[in-house]
């Protein structure tokens, strides 16, 4: 009698049960079903819960593909059934119903609503409203860019644009997003054409602020697009604050070469600004300023003061100073370039109007004029030719030939001039109304310092492209074409930025709170350490533990066996708040 052979069934569990339980914790299942709803004749698997494993297949396989979902779920069925206490089948992740739930979710009223319930939900499960400086509540405003490789049709979400992708030759949609301080968590997104200019954006997704906060007294915090005077009163008319640079054009730039010169003419005293450790960054100072706009034609006009704040960067005005030098350099050589003498292949300048105007071109495209000294002569050629064709003979006559040409014989620096202008290299000006009551003047709710350190934070609001931008998510390039699919997968990578930041700020927060970093997260570096671990580098981690379910059926009996868990997911597991029972407990599946 041959002896029976077992049947063994391996799956790969891997970051799939914390991802899943995340996802679960945030309450999108349920949120899903009460804010956006399936269509009545949608039958078997709720749109939530497809919507949340579509979501851990696409941060742990870095596809946010369609087609290739189906076939995932039905190798982990067993793993993914016995994290969400419900049984699943592969079928019901097909192309069309993964399509249906993108479409519900590109409605925009629907997704509000959404967004809205999940930053309620992750204020009470995640701590995320916590106070920055002068007990302001902040949040940082911005837009990126995704491409594709689509066909342009009028009216449609995909558009050529300015592109932040630097694919200028493809079309693009714009995504505009709120980021809570001082994590840059991201509160609220909105996916709009690619073809338009930020201005014009900051204002709706602001009001969308407002509304999910319910508070007023919020400082926004955004770049130089934000600084138009409409959307700094329209603010400030609100009851909020605004914290923006304000761009070298109109009235900045007639009025900060008499800012600096105060300054450089000692007659204005400045304060010294410092980073996060106490480290001198730079200098400034501020002067307020009564700003008036009338927003609507059926409005009143809005009235606050502004406080301007004056700013000299130490690194910038570095940097700024080193290219100085190095286009004085670049200059000079395209400068001696001009005049070549004459021979095969070279064009000598032989008229002096000429030769002024390239000059002049050249010192205004490296940007400096009146910081060099140009000098020239000009030099002269005589020749002796016979009169006429053919030959020449002793008595054949001759006229002599003079050819002249223009030489650069001296590029002198004009020292007085660059040494002024490195005075006026490194500056910027930031504005805000974050006094003690917009419109009156009380103290400052934020000194300068606090202000330039608190503008320095916007990176984390950026974050969130990156996070969007690379895997797993790689938004770019779009792979759905119609509109509504455009939107909603947009939308729901957006939804995959939240997770991941929401696994870095607990175990960021669970490390700085235990005064501890964590170590085994890079391959070849097992001793490196750190206390601010990458969303990315935490679940590359889980990934090379290879934690695996293994079932073997022999007959009527049954094995089931799960990766003994490392100590580092044991870690990451209680930095998070979960069970290892997680991983655990799938050896009591059937």
């Amino acid at each position: 009698m041959e002896s029976e052979q077992p049947e063994i069934t391996t799956i790969r569990v891997d970051d799939i049960p914390l991802l899943l339980t995340m996802i679960i914790k945030l309450g999108l299942p349920e949120l899903y079903e009460r804010e956006v709803g399936d269509h009545g004749l949608f039958t078997g698997l709720s749109g939530g819960w497809l919507l949340s494993i579509w979501l851990t297949f696409i941060l742990t396989r870095g596809d946010h593909t369609k087609y290739a979902v189906e076939e995932w779920v039905g190798r982990h069925q067993k793993v993914i059934e016995a994290v969400v206490g419900q049984p699943i089948e592969a079928s019901e992740f097909s192309d069309n119903r993964l399509g249906s739930v993108l479409k519900r979710l590109s409605v925009a009223e629907r997704w509000e609503r959404l967004e809205s319930a999940l930053w309620e939900n992750s204020v009470v499960a995640y701590a995320l409203a916590r106070q920055p400086e002068g007990g302001l509540f902040s949040a940082m405003v911005d837009s990126t860019t995704a491409y594709g490789y689509h066909e342009i049709s009028a009216g449609g979400l995909m558009q050529r644009g300015h592109s932040k992708d630097h694919r200028a030759d493809l079309p693009q949609v714009k995504v505009m997003t709120l980021s809570v301080h001082p994590e840059g968590y991201l509160a609220a997104s909105q996916v709009l054409s690619g073809e338009r200019a930020d201005d014009r954006l900051y204002l709706p997704i602001i009001a969308r602020g407002r509304a999910m906060f319910g508070r007023t007294g919020v400082l926004y915090v955004g770049d130089a697009k934000m600084a138009a005077l409409a959307t700094r009163g329209d603010i400030a008319s609100h009851q909020d604050y605004y914290l923006t640079v304000l761009p070298h054009t109109g009235e900045v730039a007639r009025d900060l070469p008499g800012w600096i010169r105060k300054v450089t003419d000692k007659q204005q005293k400045t304060e010294e600004i410092t980073n996060a450790q106490g480290e001198r960054i730079g200098h400034g100072y501020e002067i307020e300023i009564e700003r008036h706009v009338v927003l609507a034609p059926d409005k009143p006009e809005v009235s606050w003061v502004e406080r301007v704040q004056v700013i000299q960067s130490d690194a910038l005005a570095e940097q700024q100073q080193t290219r100085l030098e190095q286009r004085l350099k670049h200059a000079e050589e395209r400068l001696r370039a001009l005049t070549p003498k004459p021979g095969r292949g070279k064009q000598a300048i032989r008229d002096e109007a000429v030769l002024r105007e390239r000059i002049a071109a050249v010192l205004a495209e490296e940007q400096i004029e009146e910081l060099l000294t140009v000098t020239w002569q000009t030099h002269e050629l005589r020749q002796t030719r016979f009169i006429g064709r053919g030959r020449g003979g002793p008595d054949r006559p001759t006229r002599e030939v003079v050819s002249s040409w223009y030489v650069i014989n001296a590029v002198t620096p004009n020292a007085d001039a660059i040494a002024q202008r490195k005075t006026e290299l490194g500056w910027r000006v930031q504005a805000t109304n974050a006094y003690g009551t917009p419109g009156s003047v009380p103290a400052a709710l934020m000194s300068l310092n606090a202000c330039v350190q608190h503008y320095r934070t916007n990176w984390r609001g950026e974050r969130n492209y990156h996070l969007l931008k690379s895997e797993p998510l790689g938004i770019s390039p779009i792979f759905v074409h119609k509109d509504d699919q455009i939107a909603g997968l947009t939308h729901v990578l957006t939804l995959g930025v939240r997770v991941q930041l929401l696994l870095e700020i607990q175990v960021q927060h669970a490390l700085q709170s235990a005064g501890t970093s964590i170590a085994g997260l890079h391959p070849g570096l097992p001793k490196q350490a750190t206390s601010h671990p990458t969303a990315r580098a935490l679940l590359d981690a889980i990934e090379r533990m290879t934690i695996t379910l293994t079932v073997m059926q022999l007959g009527q009996t049954r094995f089931v066996h799960v990766t003994p868990l490392p100590l580092l997911l044991l870690q990451l597991l209680s930095y998070l708040g979960l069970s290892a029972s997680l991983y655990t407990d799938l050896t009591q599946i059937e």
